[in-house]
């Protein structure tokens, strides 16, 4: 069985049983709960990693994840790519979370999933400062000052949050070697198509980006039966084939009557 969850942010109540049975869901040992990016565990190599890496190795389903914009990259980047289910992964902690890489298409139980993580930040109107800057203490000031959240280049934001041509390639070519035919999506934001729906008017929060334009280029072309996503941080269901999560565990093709029930 596989299920789909949207933003974590490090905090994992949602996995622990008790909340999972409450749900009346108990994966097991042939399972796997599918994060649409911002999981969180990647942050900072500390003893909340280490706790947190032995709980999910005590778990018996596996975790599998795209990449968010709230990732650490750098930490990210120390784990080895592997193939794994026909696509290119790193093992966080060993067949127990798996990050998914941009591009892949992977058969997983009969199925086959197109990932590609990454989004871009827009909690960063205080700016992104650079502690390599000679004016980093000046720019750090004016940003505590203006009460605007801001983020740190390596520390808590990384560039490798949007795409680069050689990953776009190999989604590109990895869609072209099956038809651009999959059965499902998994990203973290949405394509530029979705995002006009999701974040309508004047006061939009979100603006279409080069990942967003090139996901709405895979839209154009592709064959699919669900495209799943996170990042906005709600659960809805936009239309009968793109679905945003936040709290809500759903099981890969769940029932419309029963979707959003199975929230936190």
């Amino acid at each position: 069985m596989i299920y789909i969850t949207g933003d974590t942010h490090g905090e994992f109540e949602r996995f622990s049983t008790k909340r999972l049975r409450k749900q009346d869901m108990e994966p097991g040992e042939q399972d796997y709960v599918i994060v649409c990016g911002d999981f969180g565990l990647c942050w900072k190599r500390n003893k909340t990693f280490d706790y947190h890496c032995k709980y999910f190795a005590g778990k018996k389903y596996t975790i599998l994840w795209v990449q968010g914009n709230h990732e650490n990259y750098d930490m990210i980047a120390e784990y080895p790519v592997e193939e794994w289910h026909s696509g290119k992964v790193r093992h966080i902690v060993r067949d127990k979370v798996i990050l998914l890489e941009r591009g892949q298409v992977f058969e997983i139980e009969g199925k086959t999933f197109f990932t590609f993580g990454g989004a871009s930040s827009h909690d960063v109107q205080g700016g992104i400062l650079d502690r390599e800057d000679a004016n980093y203490d000046d720019d750090l000031l004016k940003a505590l000052r203006s009460e605007l959240p801001f983020r740190i280049k390596h520390e808590s934001w990384w560039e490798e949050e949007l795409l680069n041509e050689k990953e776009m390639e190999e989604g590109r070519r990895n869609l072209a070697n099956c038809n651009y035919k999959v059965d499902y999506v998994i990203t973290h934001c949405c394509a530029t198509g979705i995002l006009d729906i999701l974040d309508r008017g004047p006061a939009r929060l979100f603006e279409p980006d080069v990942l967003t334009d090139y996901l709405q280029e895979i839209e154009d072309k592709l064959e699919y039966t669900c495209w799943y996503f996170g990042h906005y941080h709600m659960d809805r269901k936009i239309d009968a084939r793109h679905i945003l999560l936040y709290h809500a565990i759903v099981p890969l093709e769940a029932d419309d009557n029963t979707l959003f029930f199975r929230m936190d």
